[in-house]
Order: structure tokens, then sequence, then C-alpha cells
């Protein structure tokens, strides 16, 4: 074969394999798209998971089946997806521990969030409170502060697992303060609010959703919000920053495929889930979960990600935080 020959049947192929592709991301989706929720049915990512679901099959005219894998602190499902094909059919829907603080918690970590994963788009924050035992004399950070000082050892820190969000943020404000708080691991929120009203732990750090009817009805206190902005839902209680102190702590939602997928379908897919963080419904639904709408681009997650990664590092190193094998 001449090299002019040659160099057109290159060309040709090259033409060909594009238009493959270019058809191959048009019929998108042809079938079922799974999106992995790395947590058991039920609850506040499983939620929302399920309300973009809905929109994203208006919008594609296909449909996005929910698929709940939980274990490992979400490291299961984050790993299932993290796994399968580059092909748009099988999706993460998750929170910050699987997609970045995970990594830093478990000796073997099944992935490397921030090279394993696709990011497409940062969905929600979701704000941590810190509450307490309604029969203590603690209104807020000063006085829990004070309290603990006064009576060294004595106050339980309960939090929804080992190595959660709760957890660190708990040990954030020990880094930051230099003590070490009597920290109670539970196996999810529920248990904690239980004991909380209860008065068999004293004090919460724990994602919001699970403590606003408890505050509301007057068991509980709430003393301060982790965040840089208050809850809608509790309007008068401040913020640890509000109260003089540097800090700030929060989890997030975020949509994310496996490793290589095309930068047509990825875009596709951030511009959908904007789109929707836009509608009253979506404003809506996250509120009704305490978690504030956030969006952007495919690079503000991958930021977000690689920010919360260095952010608590050394606080679990502080901590000796660390979970399997």
């Amino acid at each position: 074969m001449s090299h002019s020959l040659f160099t057109k049947a290159l060309l040709a192929a090259a033409l060909i394999s594009a238009a493959v592709t270019q058809a191959s991301s048009q019929q998108w989706p042809s079938r079922p798209v799974t999106v992995v929720v790395p947590f058991a049915a039920g609850g506040s990512t499983d939620i929302v998971a399920r309300l973009m679901a809905e929109r994203f099959r208006a919008v594609f005219n296909g449909a996005f089946v929910i698929e709940n894998k939980a274990g490992a602190s979400g490291n299961l499902g984050a790993a299932y997806a993290a796994k399968a094909p580059a092909d748009g059919y099988t999706l993460l829907f998750s929170t910050s521990g699987p997609v970045a603080t995970n990594v830093l918690i478990f000796k073997n970590p099944p992935i490397n969030p921030l090279t394993d994963l696709t990011p497409i788009a940062l969905i929600a924050e979701v704000p941590l409170l810190v509450a307490v035992n309604s029969k203590l004399p603690i209104r807020n950070i000063k006085e829990l502060l004070d309290y603990d000082k006064a009576n060294p050892g004595k106050l339980n820190f309960g939090h929804a697992g080992t190595g959660g969000m709760g957890h660190m943020a708990s040990e954030l404000l020990a880094t930051l303060e230099d003590r070490k708080f009597n920290n109670i691991p539970y196996q999810g929120s529920a248990p904690v609010t239980k004991d909380l009203v209860a008065g068999m732990v004293d004090v919460a750090f724990d994602l919001a959703p699970s403590y606003i009817p408890q505050i509301q009805a007057g068991s509980i206190r709430a003393i301060a919000v982790t965040t840089s902005q208050r809850l809608p839902d509790l309007p008068d209680t401040p913020t640890i920053m509000e109260q003089g102190i540097q800090y700030e702590a929060s989890s997030f939602v975020a949509l994310l495929g496996p490793p290589g997928l095309s930068q047509d379908l990825v875009m596709k897919l951030n511009a959908a889930a904007n789109e929707w963080l836009q509608t009253d419904e979506a404003k809506k639904a996250l509120a009704v979960q305490t978690l504030r709408p956030i969006g952007g681009t495919p690079e503000k997650l991958q930021a977000r990600m690689k920010f919360e990664t260095d952010k608590w590092a050394p606080i679990v190193k502080r901590a000796g935080i660390a979970l399997g094998n």
C-alpha cells in the first residue's frame, strides 16, 4: 500500500471511529442507567438521589434506576461505581466520605477518589450541628468548652460512627482548642438522638436532619451550626464561627462516574444537575433534608474533593482515626 493510500485509510478509520463515538453519545441512554447510592435506602442521600433521578428520566428520556450498595462506610458502593465501564450506564451519588475522606481513614481503601472517579456535579452541602441534652447548663460553644474544662472527662460526645463527619467535626474542635473529647461512636444518627434525649450521651456532633424535630420540640438543645451559614430551620442557632472560633465543617453530596467517562456525557449530566438545582422542586426537597444547593462545574467538585481530603488529613492523624486491617 502506498503512503498516500495508507494515510487516507487512517483518516477514514479515524472519521468512522469519531462518527461511531458521536452516535453512541447521541443515543445515550439506550438502556437503564444505574445510579449507585453507597448507603441504605431511606436516608437523605438516597432520597435526594431518587428525586434527581426522576428529573433525569424526563430530561434524557430514559430510565435512571437507584441501586443501594451499602457497606464499609460507603466504600463498597463507591468502589463498585469506580470499577464499572465508562459508558455512562453506571453513576455514583455519594456524600463526601466515600469520595473524599474515607481514603484517610481506611488502612486499605479500595479506591483513590481523586484518580478513580470522574467528577460530574457538586449537588449540595450537608450541615452539621452541635446539640446537648437540654438539662445541661450549656447554651453555646464557650459554655461547652468551659464545662468540659471544669469537668474533665465527664462529658460524653456522641456521633454516628467512627470516621464519619460528626466524629471528625468533633475532633476538629478538639484540635483547635487543644482538647481531648470523650467520643462515643454509634451506628447511625437515630440511636445518638435517642440517647441524647435520654441523657445517656451529653453532646452530639452530627448531621442536622435527624435532630431538627427533637430540637424544635425542646427535647434537646442546639448550641451551634458547623457551617458558615445558619440553618433556615434553626435561625436562632449561631454558627461556631459566629461564636468566635475559626471553624467550619460540612459534608457534601455529589454526582460522579467511573474514570474515563466521556466529556460529552459529563457535561450533559452536569447541565441537567445544575438545571434541576434551580427548580422549586429541588430547592424544596433539599430544604426538607436540611441541605443547601451548590451546583457548579465538574472542576469545582474535583477541587472540593481535594480540599476536603487535605483539610481532614491532619485531624484524622492527630485523632488516630483508623478503620480496616
